[in-house]
């Protein structure tokens, strides 16, 4: 039987907002925690080791489901998705490209993967944002740009457990390692994955594994170029 009123809303009000990625191209989406400082509160600090794995089995899960998923990164709240469609001239990408599905269905499963790995009576939701990146070098920045943030936000993370807000008010980073050391702190001695995050990749094996020991990409820009390239 034909729909033609099914048609018509689809084709007027459905389809008008229908937004296809270009193909042969980078695709970076990054899910993101929102208002996790409030989701965060009275959890330890500085650094909350079953929210971080929680937040890797969500990604390990949801890197499962992505067609043409190559890396993932993450660090703080957040998790970033490299996928590409370029492999071949018959590789597809995921859901077509349709823009409403893959950001929409990224954020769902990303989310309901976090609620199954992390006991909180709290409710966690993210967002998705999709960016499109043609050059791979530009890809290696986009990640490069992601670490140091991260390690921004681990310095911050751990001044701020033993400092006041008030404190460390318009203190440098330099003045902030200062103020740890004058605890008997140092910055550089904690884990790996507080300071540079983690990454979801493809072990020997080809399953998808977490690496908590991702290296300085601007240091060892090898470690991107194997996944990315």
């Amino acid at each position: 039987m034909k729909d033609s009123l099914g048609d018509r809303i689809k084709r007027y009000y459905e389809d008008a907002l229908r937004i296809q990625v270009p193909r042969g191209t980078n695709l970076v989406l990054r899910i993101d925690g929102r208002s996790f400082h409030e989701f965060t509160k009275g959890m330890e600090r500085p650094y909350c080791r079953p929210l971080a794995d929680a937040l890797d089995q969500a990604a390990l899960t949801l890197a499962k489901q992505m067609m043409g998923c190559r890396f993932a990164y993450g660090q703080s709240d957040e998790y970033s998705f490299l996928l590409t469609d370029y492999e071949n001239e018959k590789s597809p990408m995921w859901f077509d490209g349709n823009l409403q599905k893959l950001v929409s269905v990224a954020a769902s499963v990303f989310t309901s993967a976090f609620a199954r790995n992390f006991n909180s009576k709290k409710l966690a939701s993210f967002d998705c944002r999709a960016l499109v990146i043609p050059q791979a070098s530009e890809v290696e920045k986009y990640f490069i740009w992601r670490q140091l943030d991260a390690s921004a936000n681990s310095l911050n993370m751990l001044a701020s457990a033993h400092y006041s807000h008030k404190e460390l008010l318009g203190k440098s980073e330099a003045e902030k390692h200062d103020m740890l050391h004058a605890r008997g702190l140092n910055w550089a001695k904690e884990p790996a994955d507080f300071k540079r995050g983690r990454a979801v990749l493809r072990g020997a094996s080809g399953d998808w594994v977490v690496d908590l020991e991702v290296p300085i990409f601007q240091r060892r820009v090898s470690y991107l170029r194997e996944q990315i390239r």
